[in-house]
């Protein structure tokens, strides 16, 4: 079943953040995005930020009213019936009325276009999952029968710009030449869950409950489309948070700083399933022979992999780039199934200027430094033995110390998670 387009009538979601990067959204708005999209015909409504959490609040509350809207518009103005399904259908509205009456309701497409940074597009995507999903799983909106493609256009106007730069967009008019030529990839999130406790009870004879065994299950709390870190990058991105004003300078500043007070950050990561380890003497990624891959995913419960620390550098990633020229995951890919890891452990204060200097030359550290590690994977636990702090997308999750704080990363193959596409 092919996907159905937007109805011509149903308008793209224009998401701006007039406070992000230099604030110069609103300008690009006027001058460029907004000339473009009335010159193509496309309609388009605008939701401006006014707070930061503002974009996720509103598609967390809106999202299935807008899909029923959507829905809606698809069945009073159809799009035009295309060659494969005159093809089928032999010809002829009659035809194809019958046809469609008794077929699999089609997959719709919702386009939104953020004007702004990855932080945007972090509230965006959390948003339209927790107001899909709800509370529960048998609270979810989508399923077999109804499964939308949420199709994203990123108009680059933050100081954080990695999924627009890691598909080489860097101005406002490529992305828009991108959106307008209508072709997409699939734009995977990563699902990051923590430790949640549940109590199970036993019944006496006599009817009292009492209780038994603790569970601590998965419990899925944020998800992810750029970087997840630990240590040096962590530190980084949370003290360049009070430096906005500096625009990207930020986030050199707030390295340096970091660097000449260099920490290293006890953990132990956990990858499982399948591994791939970027062997230096032949450049490529081969199978790690040492991890254990016999069993599925799902069955395996012993790490393939297992870094001790201390870390002074940890970073789980699905974009090659951060900024141009900043490439530090480069074999990093939007749109599969893995994750991308680039840890050093226990580095010293030269060491680490000199990783960070080559992989702003288009990703040599991975070539050149033996103390960098570099794995693809599918599943990450991280543990920590003090109370410790990750960066997720911009956003700061604090984690307990030991068992109970324990997070986990993954690429869920939840065809109902991974509703996401990206304008390219």
């Amino acid at each position: 079943m092919g996907i159905r387009p937007t109805s011509e009538t149903f308008p793209l979601l224009l998401v701006i953040n007039p406070n992000a990067g230099r604030k110069a959204s609103s300008e690009q708005l006027a001058k460029t995005i907004q000339p473009a999209l009335e010159g193509a015909g496309v309609p388009y409504r605008v939701i401006e930020t006014t707070a930061k959490g503002f974009a996720q609040s509103y598609f967390r509350e809106n999202i299935r009213q807008i899909l029923i809207d959507l829905v809606q518009s698809l069945a009073v103005n159809p799009p035009p019936e295309t060659e494969q399904q005159k093809n089928e259908t032999g010809g002829g509205t009659g035809s194809r009325a019958t046809t469609t009456a008794t077929a699999e309701p089609p997959e719709v497409v919702l386009k939104i276009m953020i004007v702004g940074g990855d932080g945007t597009v972090h509230e965006v995507i959390n948003g339209v999952l927790q107001g899909i999903h709800g509370s529960s799983s048998t609270d979810s909106f989508v399923n077999d029968n109804f499964r939308p493609k949420v199709e994203l256009s990123i108009i680059p106007a933050g100081t954080g710009n990695a999924i627009a730069t890691s598909q080489g967009v860097t101005t406002p008019q490529a992305a828009l030449d991108r959106f307008l030529a209508g072709k997409s990839i699939p734009l995977r999130v990563v699902q990051v869950s923590q430790r949640d406790s549940t109590t199970s009870h036993t019944t006496t004879s006599n009817g009292d409950s009492t209780s038994n065994t603790t569970h601590r299950a998965w419990k899925p709390v944020l998800y992810t489309a750029v970087v997840n870190s630990f240590g040096l990058h962590c530190a980084t991105v949370f003290d360049a948070e009070g430096l906005r004003s500096l625009g990207n300078v930020r986030f050199k500043a707030s390295a340096l700083k970091n660097i000449a007070f260099l920490k290293q950050y006890q953990a132990r990561v956990e990858l499982f399933g399948p591994v791939q380890k970027y062997d230096r003497p032949s450049h490529q990624l081969v199978t790690d022979t040492t991890s254990t891959t016999t069993f599925p995913q799902e069955q395996q419960q012993q790490p393939s992999v297992t870094l001790p620390g201390p870390f002074t550098y940890l970073m789980i990633a699905k974009q090659p780039s951060l900024e141009p020229g900043f490439v530090p995951t480069p074999f990093a890919n939007t749109s599969d199934e893995w994750l991308d890891i680039l840890a050093v452990q226990d580095a010293g204060r030269g060491q680490i200027l000199s990783i960070l200097g080559d992989a702003v030359k288009e990703g040599l550290h991975v070539k050149q430094h033996k103390k960098v590690e570099y794995y693809k994977t599918k599943v990450v636990e991280i543990e920590t033995p003090t109370q410790g702090r990750l960066c997720v997308d911009g956003e700061f999750l604090d984690v307990a110390a030991g068992p109970e704080g324990r997070a986990r990363f993954e690429v869920v193959s939840d065809p109902n998670i991974q509703l996401f596409h990206l304008s390219v």
